[in-house]
């Protein structure tokens, strides 16, 4: 993987695990949270292949950065729509991973936190691929009968009211001690989260791919209350062709 810019300057140059590693280092805040979002598009624009899921327009090393991302971050925040279509499990993690977050002081596994007004979760969600399960956390509206989630071990959390605040939700995360946060979509909570001014970095990888059809983009939703304004940070070129940038948000 070739590191092809860089905003505090410098030549283009191979990287490696330690180089990606830093270049993906979460900031430390001094209070409340740094909320990063992550998402995989084709050349025009889809964020689906022709099956529905994500899982087949990445590519091998965007399947690398999507790991890494997770090997940096206290919790992995998705929607509960995304959660069911892409068939979310607790976060488990492959040996390497474990090895960077034991270098960096994290817990051994991300908390996974679904948002889900609907709460309907299947309670597998609390089981890894590995059996090895780290936390999973649901908010949700209250009123819904979630013993099968208690049960299987999910922490519910059950917020009156028709829509969740996902500034409440974000700040209760770093009240928590997880103050690094990484969004895996989808759009509809990416848009809110956006227009609630909660992202500080968007990270998207360009799939070396043209799907057509019409599949979703990384927002769905009303407009925003005005447009944000996005600075480059980095971009690195894979082996295998995908593109990853990481943009911050800067003032107006």
């Amino acid at each position: 993987m070739r590191l092809i810019y860089e905003r505090n300057g410098g030549a283009s140059r191979q990287v490696d695990l330690s180089d990606l590693i830093e270049l993906y280092r979460h900031p430390t805040p001094e209070a409340g949270a740094w909320l990063r979002s992550n998402f995989v598009a084709t050349v025009d624009g889809s964020i689906q292949g022709p099956d529905g899921r994500s899982g087949s327009i990445n590519t091998a090393s965007d399947q690398r950065i999507f790991a890494l991302h997770r090997a940096v971050v206290d919790a992995v925040i998705v929607a509960g729509g995304t959660a069911r279509n892409e068939g979310y499990r607790a976060v488990d993690l492959a040996p390497w991973q474990q090895e960077i977050r034991i270098s960096r002081g994290l817990a051994p596994t991300p908390t996974l936190v679904i948002i889900s007004g609907s709460g309907r979760i299947d309670p597998s969600v609390a089981r890894s691929a590995s059996g090895d399960n780290g936390p999973v956390i649901m908010v949700t509206r209250a009123g819904g009968d979630h013993d099968a989630l208690v049960a299987a071990g999910v922490e519910v959390v059950a917020v009156d009211g028709e829509d969740i605040d996902l500034v409440r939700v974000v700040d209760d995360l770093a009240g928590r001690g997880l103050p690094r946060l990484l969004c895996e979509g989808g759009p509809q909570l990416h848009r809110d989260l956006l227009a609630a001014g909660l992202v500080d970095e968007l990270s998207l990888t360009l799939a070396p791919v043209v799907v057509g059809g019409s599949g979703l983009r990384t927002t769905r939703g009303r407009d925003l209350p005005a447009p944000l304004d996005l600075e480059l940070q980095f971009a690195l070129l894979g082996d295998d062709g995908a593109l990853f940038t990481s943009y911050r948000r800067t003032p107006r």
